[in-house]
């Protein structure tokens, strides 16, 4: 039976990635006071980033109304099993939400997952599921794939500031840093479904290294993901540096959409690792 894919916007999986292997995406909403859009449908990253440094209000996220997940489920559902794989339900309700459309439509033929991630942490996680289900895998086998990713998932995020995240009320543990930073250069991580302190960096070139050491510390990297917010050239200098300490891994570079873009604001740059073994998340 045909296995379909779903996702929510945070997953930051590039547009060619999910087209080769037709996941579908949920947005969530991205607002401007009272304009309302579609994260990645009526607004790109291109436009958000341009309009953020203007913005007379901080924009702010909500999760997919319901009827998003019914109406892609109900036309999933028609052809076969779904998996929908979304963030941690710490950092959003999008995931309760999801449970309740899978409910309401088809009750025992989809699977919701909670990653316990976010952005290409979650993408990774999305792609492993993507990829059970082109090789003909079973819902179970695609759900495992997801898990097993999950399981395996190493995060961190280098920030010029935590102001968009504290404004925003997605700062979890990583509160400890506020206060104390004074220069230095955040980086953060997703522990347990939230976003805790990692480390703090003397300079955006040292934050970078923080970020390389996932890559360099870990054995046998399957996976990379890094991203940026508006430093391209950050990006391709960490996947430059990632794709020569793991030559074999896949590698995938792209950019936080607005729904991140929100909370970790100019000049963030994030790397996603997987490894082979089942490790506890850095």
């Amino acid at each position: 039976m045909t296995v379909s894919v779903v996702t929510d916007s945070t997953s930051d999986i590039p547009r060619e990635l999910r087209e080769e292997l037709k996941i579908d995406v949920v947005p969530l909403t991205i607002s401007f006071g009272s304009e309302a859009f579609r994260d990645g449908v009526d607004l790109t990253a291109d436009e958000f980033y341009g309009r953020l440094p203007t913005a007379k209000v901080l924009p702010a996220t909500s999760q997919p109304p319901p009827a998003l997940f019914r109406y892609a489920y109900e036309h999933l559902a028609s052809r076969g099993e779904v998996v929908s794989v979304h963030l941690s339900h710490k950092l959003s309700g999008t995931v309760d939400t999801a449970r309740h459309a899978a409910e309401e439509v088809a009750p025992g033929r989809i699977s919701v997952v909670d990653t316990g991630s976010v952005s290409m942490g979650l993408g990774l996680c999305v792609l492993a599921a993507a990829r059970a289900a082109r090789a003909g895998g079973s819902r179970e086998q695609c759900v495992a794939a997801a898990e097993s990713t999950a399981r395996r998932l190493h995060v961190a995020v280098a920030l010029e500031t935590l102001e968009f995240l504290r404004r925003g009320g997605r700062i979890g543990r990583a509160q400890a840093f506020l206060g104390g930073l004074l220069r230095l250069k955040p980086v953060i991580t997703v522990r347990d479904g939230e976003v805790v302190p990692l480390t703090r960096a003397r300079s955006r070139a040292k934050a970078l290294d923080e970020l390389f050491a996932l890559v360099a510390h870990a054995e046998r990297v399957t996976e990379i993901a890094v991203l940026h917010t508006t430093t391209p050239e950050d990006a391709a200098q960490l996947a430059e540096r990632a794709r020569a300490a793991s030559p074999d891994a896949r590698l995938v570079v792209g950019r936080f959409g607005p729904a991140l873009g929100v909370h970790g604001g100019p000049g963030m740059v994030g790397i996603a690792v997987v490894g082979e073994d089942d490790r506890d998340r850095r």
